[in-house]
């Protein structure tokens, strides 16, 4: 095997090996997560929309996870022998977009509307939504535009692929804001309900952290090393990091109940704990 053959392979395979390995592992801590929401007992007071987006992301994830497997298969089983394979883009690769999109756009609606509930802003919301629209679309167009390409051509998505990955850095980083903005705002002076909001800032920022960074980083990848696989390390996974900050939200709502349980009614009043509780519109 010629000396560029071999470094071709490392430039690709190597990130998908390790893509893999990420994008597997987050599956085991997302269907750990999963299990703790349905055997809590919080789960039977959310409405049907919140039951099906978490079966709707683990399903996704199960469906990713196999694909990244197979992922690794196609290159050092069925094609082990056939260096000529590196060159190609098979429709694992060219799906990564798209199911990215998949997994983010519900999720990062479900955050779009914790953000209403705080803010009262349907103009904050739409504008959210839009973005999220538009995120999900780009991404349809990145998977389609890549199909047929070669993994050399690779370059010409870098318009449309900086797009979505645009997007979902600036989506992932609003949220953000606009949590801790307006929790921030929600600051009431009473201790308990200042602890609850002081864990729900500390959450989103833990949550949006992984999410933000690992867009940032295919965001770079792609950009700077058009002809590698480096963003593969980054992209494969990031379907799992949506559905971990989804569960996460879920599933810190009875910590929190725990720490207002004892306060004073006019504590808990003032702010309502349905603007804590984060639920999607029927």
């Amino acid at each position: 095997m010629a000396a560029t053959t071999i470094e071709s392979a490392k430039l690709l395979l190597g990130p998908i090996y390790v893509g893999t390995i990420l994008s597997v592992c987050l599956f085991g801590v997302c269907a750990g997560q999963c299990t703790t929401y349905f055997s809590s007992p919080r789960r039977k007071q959310d409405n049907l929309t919140i039951h099906l987006l978490v079966i709707w992301e683990l399903f996704l994830s199960i469906f990713c996870a196999a694909v990244s497997v197979y992922f690794v298969w196609l290159y050092l089983v069925d094609n082990y022998f056939n260096p000529s394979f590196l060159a190609s883009a098979p429709w694992p690769l060219t799906a990564v977009p798209l199911l990215s999109g998949l997994s983010a756009c519900p999720v990062q609606i479900f955050m779009a509307h914790r953000v209403l509930r705080l803010s009262k802003s349907r103009l904050v919301f739409g504008l959210m939504v839009f973005l999220t629209m538009a995120n999900v679309r780009i991404a349809f167009a990145t998977s389609v535009l890549a199909f047929g390409l070669t993994f050399d051509q690779g370059s010409r998505l870098t318009p449309v692929a900086d797009s979505w990955l645009a997007i979902t850095v600036v989506n992932d980083l609003a949220v953000t804001v606009l949590l801790i903005y307006y929790l921030h705002k929600s600051r009431t002076g009473f201790k308990k309900t200042d602890n609850v909001i002081t864990r729900l800032i500390r959450s989103a920022l833990e949550s949006a952290a992984f999410a933000t960074f690992f867009s940032i980083m295919v965001l770079i990848m792609f950009t700077v090393f058009p002809r590698t696989g480096f963003h593969l390390m980054f992209s494969q996974p990031m379907g799992r990091i949506y559905m971990s900050t989804l569960l996460s939200t879920l599933n810190g709502r009875e910590f929190l109940r725990q720490d207002l349980h004892g306060g004073t009614p006019e504590s808990v009043n003032v702010l309502e704990l349905r603007n804590l509780r984060p639920v999607c519109p029927n």
